[in-house]
């Protein structure tokens, strides 16, 4: 018995034991699959942690810098905290910087900034996606919401066409017209229904309109309502240009939606709408304007209004101008101005927050933040006030921004001007306040001595400064202030992969078309490449950084790269390449012999650019034993004429490893064509499952590689440890085609066994 009882308690030990060693272990994953060769692989997946992608950036310019370009920088996180460059180039008007970019996978987010020459800049993010489109504003934003074609009253029919002064019972979803004038009485009931308006619509009543009940006013349609219009949730009022409204009055509820896109609508008493607005044209409000519902939105585009007061207690967005005859308080909610508001009387910002980005604020009143109100200056903004009272902190980004104070201007206390804002005054004093509240780049200086340049806009009439003068020595039609290369006219522009400071990792097994052990250390070769390109935005030269970081063979490898978009005749000359052997033949302009592509030959034999501390044939793959450093290979190529990047493509190209001095032995990345010189009978044979009519290079029969594209210095695994032990979700992003941990290869916790990576191992 007791024998029976120490055995079971043995083994309920066991099963904790083992229960408790999952828990703690990395990733089940690694547990499932033990081995390269168990990993079930897609045969679509191109072991790529990058993506490509195409952006367009456009700038919609101000008439005065028409014929001038601006520079385009792309971030991969805000440049104001540490963010960093990937790409620049040119943008004008009309003519937008379009780029193929490569980016990591785990990139969500690309930061923009639009320079022109000037002290004017614009900055935003964008989300990631196949395409990205963005166009920088600097003028009034215009409708982009807008319909395929109006609906008109093509399909009238006597029996749904309604006039006179009778009464009109509508229902069931029935779509009736008014095409002559119509005076009497409509009731809506039921599931309701709806009118389209191409004559004069002037009811004497309308009743319930509560639900999917809608009338739409259509190019030269009429529609007068003396008295006060509900509008139920699920209903709408749509008018379109060219037509005309006037309403006594107007109520929504619920979900209740409005839609302007005509120039004449008048509402007469005070308009407090509970659903979405959204006004695409011209409004006038007689009486006021509360925003108070978080049910839906307030957006206006063209042009607003309003004679009394605006009160905001919501969320409103302004793309247009707005002028408002009374006062503004903003009491909760959030206001964002992107073009110009204009007020007659004060303004209070009680609480929410106002953000203006290239923006304008004429204020002919009092402008007065209070403490529990945010503001943000964003991009060029100005507010232009003759009185100033700051009771909060403000913030200032992107380019600077302007507050211009005519009057007397106060900040109470410790309150803070920061960032990118410059404040003046006629003495360049505040009546309380002064230089010990500006921080952050944040100036406080006469109005007559102001440095900032703000120029007219549609937006912003009154501007600040006029257009500064743009100095362009090399005439290339960028300002010397943007131009990278401000005395050369053939270039302008720095363009990085895979960042301005980092670098990327190329990781090979030099056994194809046998499969390898795995430990992709082969040959570790650390890269990063920079084109010149001009105001063009096409590609002048390509200078790539080069390091052997690792070699764990005995082979003498060699190691290039291809540039699929260019002929060997479209380089005028490369420079730097490490080739002292006889097996590789090159041409008078440094690029290879014998090949239809252009393949340039970094070196044939990594041992001519090592140091190795010790005898033998390894290199920084076993810890203790031969390690060493490397020599920069930098390879310089200018190029014939200059090329679009989307001809020539991206870094790192189509690169390479030459097996043991064998020049047709060639070992790609996945997927990657080989050069003309390649020996072709080696596909299919041994571990190799090539099939080039298909277009598949490089993978075995259960899709593994024998190259890898790291978009980061990438730390490999020490000799004769395959990668899979090394990292703990290498498994999930190979099995999942990339979707799970697309970030497999970074130092998050527990995504890595220190013990199996030579770098770490080695510090």
């Amino acid at each position: 018995m007791r024998k029976l009882y120490f055995c079971s308690f043995l083994l309920q030990i066991l099963i904790l034991t083992v229960i408790a060693s999952c828990k703690k272990g990395d990733d089940p994953g690694n547990a499932r699959v033990a081995t390269m060769n168990e990993l079930q692989v897609s045969s679509s997946f191109n072991w790529e942690s990058t993506r490509d992608i195409t952006l367009t950036v456009g700038i919609d310019m101000l008439p005065a810098h028409i014929g001038t370009l601006s520079r385009i920088a792309v971030f991969d996180g805000d440049p104001s905290k540490g963010g960093n460059i990937l790409a620049t180039g040119a943008a004008g008007y009309n003519s937008p910087f379009e780029i193929p970019l490569r980016i990591t996978s785990t990139l969500n987010t690309l930061y923009l900034q639009a320079e022109d020459g000037s002290t004017a800049m614009l900055s935003d993010s964008v989300a990631v996606s196949d395409k990205v489109n963005y166009m920088f504003k600097q003028s009034v934003l215009k409708n982009e919401n807008t319909a395929t074609a109006d609906p008109d009253c093509s399909g009238a029919t006597p029996t749904h066409t309604i006039s006179g002064n009778q009464t009109v019972n509508i229902s069931n979803g029935t779509l009736y017209y008014v095409t002559g004038s119509f005076t009497g009485t409509i009731n809506f009931s039921g599931t309701g229904g709806s009118i389209n308006v191409c004559g004069t619509l002037h009811p004497v009543a309308i009743n319930g309109m509560n639900n999917t009940c809608f009338i739409t006013v259509t190019q030269g349609g009429t529609f007068i309502y003396d008295n006060n219009l509900v509008i139920g949730s699920g209903s709408r009022l749509t008018a379109y240009s060219n037509s005309h409204i006037h309403l006594g009055g107007l109520n929504m509820n619920g979900t209740a939606r409005i839609i302007n896109r005509c120039h004449d609508w008048v509402i007469d008493s005070q308009f407090s709408p509970s659903g979405s607005v959204e006004n695409y044209g011209s409004m006038k409000l007689n009486n006021g304007l509360n925003i108070n519902s978080d049910l839906g939105l307030f957006v206006t585009t063209d042009s607003l209004s309003i004679n009394g007061n605006l009160n905001i207690n919501s969320s409103v967005t302004n793309n247009g101008p707005i002028e408002i005859n009374g006062h503004l308080y903003l009491n909760s909610g959030n206001f964002y101005n992107n073009c110009r508001l204009v007020v007659h009387e004060d303004l209070n910002l009680n609480s929410g927050s106002l953000v203006m980005n290239g923006a304008y604020l004429k204020e002919f009143g009092k402008i007065q933040i209070n403490s529990s109100t945010a503001l943000l200056m964003k991009n060029n903004s100005m507010i232009s006030t003759s009185t100033y009272q700051q009771n909060a902190d403000i913030q200032g980004t992107g380019g600077r921004s302007e507050i211009k104070i005519t009057g007397s201007g106060q900040i109470a206390a410790a309150n803070k001007v920061s960032g990118s804002i410059e404040m003046t005054t006629p003495t360049g004093t505040l009546v309380s306040g002064g230089s010990a509240n500006f921080i952050n780049g944040a100036t406080l200086t006469k109005i007559s001595t102001t440095q900032n340049i703000i120029p007219v806009s549609l937006c912003n009439p009154e501007g600040n400064g006029g257009v500064p003068p743009v100095t362009d020595t090399d005439g290339d039609g960028v300002a010397n202030t943007l131009d990278k290369y401000p005395t050369d006219p053939t270039r302008a522009f720095d363009n990085y992969y895979p960042s301005q400071t980092g670098f990327g990792t190329l990781a090979f097994e030099d056994l194809w078309p046998g499969q390898g052990d795995y430990d992709l250390n082969d040959l570790v070769v650390d890269y990063r490449t920079k084109t010149v390109t001009n105001a063009l935005n096409n590609i002048v030269d390509i200078k790539s950084d080069y390091y052997v970081r690792a070699a764990g063979s005995a082979f003498k490898n060699g190691f290039g790269f291809q540039i699929d978009g260019l002929l060997p005749g479209q380089i005028a000359s490369v420079s730097g390449c490490s080739v002292k052997g006889s097996y590789i033949s090159l041409a008078s302009n440094g690029v290879e012999n014998g090949q239809t592509k252009a393949v340039i030959i970094v070196f044939d034999d990594y041992n001519n650019v090592i140091h190795r501390q010790g005898t033998g044939s390894y290199f920084n793959t076993v810890p203790g034993t031969l390690s060493g450093s490397a020599d920069t290979v930098k390879i310089s190529i200018h190029l014939s004429t200059p090329l679009p990047i989307l001809t020539v493509g991206v870094p790192p190209y189509n690169p390479f490893l030459i097996q043991n001095g064998v020049r047709g032995v060639e070992i790609h990345l996945t997927d990657r064509p080989p050069t003309s010189l390649a020996n072709t009978s080696l596909f299919g044979t041994s571990a190799d499952n090539s099939n080039i009519v298909a277009g598949r290079y490089y993978k075995t029969d259960k899709n593994l590689p024998w190259a890898l594209n790291v978009p980061v210095r990438f730390d490999y695994t020490i000799e004769k440890t395959a990668i899979i032990e090394g990292y703990t979700y290498f498994p999930d992003w190979s099995q999942t085609a990339g979707l799970q941990y697309p970030d497999w290869y970074t130092s998050k916790t527990g995504y890595r066994q220190f013990q199996k990576l030579y770098e770490p191992l080695k510090k």
